[in-house]
């Protein structure tokens, strides 16, 4: 059943909510709904006298002559990352009524001549078309640094795009030179550049105010600070202020000059704007980003085998007990969030629905007797009849327009990827697991590994070590030329590179458990490898003594010296790793205790190693291993 809210229907008394009052995100005033609702959870709950009493004082509003004043429609994108085409995608659909259950599909998922298409299709006067930021992630940020990304926006039509963290990643004056391609206001009210930055007197507004049907609708933007200045190139001539605070004060600001229809275009993160939501009055909606997250209410997403985090829209209450409705559109491009918004005159909102519609299209391919073949025609024409009953998934044919626009720099890319882009002076292995050597014998093991986590260390500035499963790399260096396809080659997966503050007990602990599952489990490929770290390892030893000697360079003095078991660093890694997987266990012990520790950087993991070769290598050249740096000073059997 889709998510659907209304303040002006026949109050009852008893209805399912959810367990947390505080982010309550399931709640209906239909009394059949409500009945079907409990009876699917298996229980009812009373609704609490304050809800009750909510629903009182917004149903006086309605009869003192506050009717419906007007319709809003908010069409949504976030965490885009530079995914600018689509992607090939694998989704289960129940297309064969022959089969009990849905199939698997593999199909082509998203991409911005998709999302624009839809967009056109669906704009009316009364739409907003909003994006909350996020780019740099594959090779097109890489090649172009989100020239092309502006473009695109120009051609859809952004009402307004927010500031995140990653819109600094090159600096500020990279940055002021992309808002001024833009044909569109950004949006953030708490970046405040001083007249030292680049970015002062750049188009940077705190919101922007839209007339619909007579009406002024405001919408304010706004970053997550501590990640930004602790996950980008911005400097101190850049001031941020407080999410909270800020919000707040902008929403007053607004209400002085008598707006009462305020969305918030955030990127501060799910769990932050549903906080930002309980914390804040006057908020009608939070259109967010930073997280990726994946809502629904109709249960199509759950049958198509995706993870769900919560409702579209999420309802949370403000301190006065009002309603805020929170939406993000997932990740990558890979839809559209379509928020139905309807306002009485007295600001409120009276009616919230909507979701998130993935854009598909052909060819597409069904999987036989464990292998991927083409749809027959019939095949093809059931899973179209099937999406078109869907209301969570769309055929959508891409924006020509758009296709336009980006094919110069697509084939630019297409001939970046068989591009030389270095060569390597003498063979470097990939052995997962290395065999005994002592100190001033020539090194063992996976040299590969070792070089993609130093990669993954010059890539982020801030980063103290980096640490590399031997198994996410599937090829060593061979001499000769080194290209883009090489890399892909080597490093083919979709994992990502993350950060994670930890102690120095903690990365000791997660050393000696990726050795013990790559010795213990004969998962070859959990053995770590590492920049700016190296240690002895001791085979045959107890679990807890086979890496010793742990050492850390500095990064600023070049300095080896003795890790600090009690001082936290900031360690690199894949994102494949970081969720405790190859016996990485301490990884997502850390990140539970404190997800503040841990920052997701959305850049492949191939990206760091590409640049390396274009941006940190003398004229591209890999040298042969300094030894003094490898992460593996010796080994026992």
């Amino acid at each position: 059943m889709n998510y659907k809210l209304s303040i002006l229907s026949t109050l009852v008394c008893v209805a399912a909510v959810s367990p947390a009052a505080t982010f309550a995100n399931s709640y209906h005033d239909d009394s059949v709904s409500q009945s079907r609702h409990a009876a699917a959870s298996g229980f009812t709950n009373i609704r609490s006298m304050k809800e009750q009493d909510n629903e009182r004082e917004e149903r006086r509003d309605d009869e003192r002559g506050h009717r419906k004043a007007i319709e809003v429609t908010i069409l949504h994108t976030n965490d885009y990352h530079s995914y600018l085409e689509g992607q090939r995608f694998d989704l289960n659909l129940d297309y064969d009524p022959t089969i009990a259950g849905a199939e698997s599909v593999r199909l082509n998922l998203g991409g911005f001549a998709r999302i624009g298409n839809e967009v056109s299709m669906l704009r009316e006067d009364n739409t907003l078309v909003l994006n909350s930021g996020e780019m740099n992630g594959t090779l097109y940020f890489s090649l172009f640094k989100a020239v092309p990304d502006f473009k695109l926006f120009n051609e859809v039509g952004l009402d307004a795009y927010a500031l995140g963290n990653h819109e600094f990643d090159e600096g500020e004056a990279w940055l002021a030179k992309l808002i001024n391609m833009a044909n569109f206001p950004i949006i953030s009210a708490n970046v405040i550049p001083t007249p030292a930055s680049p970015l002062y007197g750049t188009n940077i507004q705190p919101y922007i105010i839209k007339e619909i049907e007579g009406e002024q609708v405001a919408v304010i933007g706004v970053l997550k600070v501590k990640k930004t200045r602790e996950s980008s190139l911005v400097t101190d001539a850049v001031t941020f202020t407080d999410e909270v605070e800020t919000v707040r004060a902008t929403v007053n600001e607004l209400e002085s000059q008598g707006i009462n229809k305020i969305i918030v275009l955030s990127h501060i993160g799910y769990e932050f704007d549903k906080q930002l939501a309980a914390a804040v009055n006057g908020v009608d909606a939070i259109i967010g980003g930073d997280t990726h997250t994946l809502l629904d209410s109709t249960g199509e997403m759950a049958s198509m085998g995706l993870a769900i985090e919560g409702d579209y829209p999420t309802m949370v209450r403000n301190p006065k007990g009002q309603p805020v409705y929170i939406a993000q559109a997932w990740q990558y491009a890979r839809g559209l969030g379509i928020l139905e918004l309807s306002f009485n005159k007295a600001g409120h909102v009276i009616e919230a629905d909507g979701n998130l519609e993935l854009l598909v299209g052909g060819p597409y391919q069904v999987k036989e007797s464990g292998s991927w073949t083409a749809a027959t025609t019939a095949q093809t024409a059931s899973i179209s009849l099937a999406i078109e009953g869907m209301k969570t998934v769309k055929e959508v044919a891409p924006s020509q327009a758009i296709e336009s626009i980006l094919a110069p720099y697509k084939a630019e890319l297409k001939a970046f990827q068989i591009k030389e882009i270095g060569s390597v002076t003498t063979y470097m292995p990939y052995t997962r697991i290395p065999t005994g050597f002592v100190v001033g014998q020539v090194p063992t093991g996976s040299y590969a590994a070792h070089i993609v986590a130093d990669a993954f260390l010059k890539y982020l500035p801030n980063v103290d070590v980096a640490i590399q499963n031997s198994g996410g790399v599937r090829t060593g260096f061979n001499d000769g030329i080194f290209t883009v396809a090489d890399a892909y080659t080597m490093l083919p997966f979709s994992n990502t590179v993350v950060t994670i503050d930890m102690s120095g007990q903690d990365i000791v602990k997660v050393l000696e458990e990726a050795v013990d599952y790559a010795l213990g489990t004969g998962s070859t490929g959990a053995f770590p490898y590492a920049s700016h770290l190296r240690y002895d390892i001791v085979k045959s030893a107890a679990f807890g003594l086979r890496v010793l000697n742990v050492e850390v360079k500095d990064r600023v003095t070049g300095i080896w010296s003795n890790i600090d078991t009690s001082l936290s660093y900031k360690v690199a890694t894949n994102s494949f790793t970081a969720l405790g997987k190859d016996g990485y266990y301490t990884f997502a012990a850390v990140r539970a205790a404190n997800p503040a520790a841990f920052v997701e950087s959305d850049v492949v993991y191939v990206v760091p190693l590409i640049e390396y070769f274009t941006n940190e290598l003398v004229g591209g050249v890999l040298p042969a291993l300094n030894t003094e740096n490898y992460s593996l000073k010796s080994v026992t059997e």
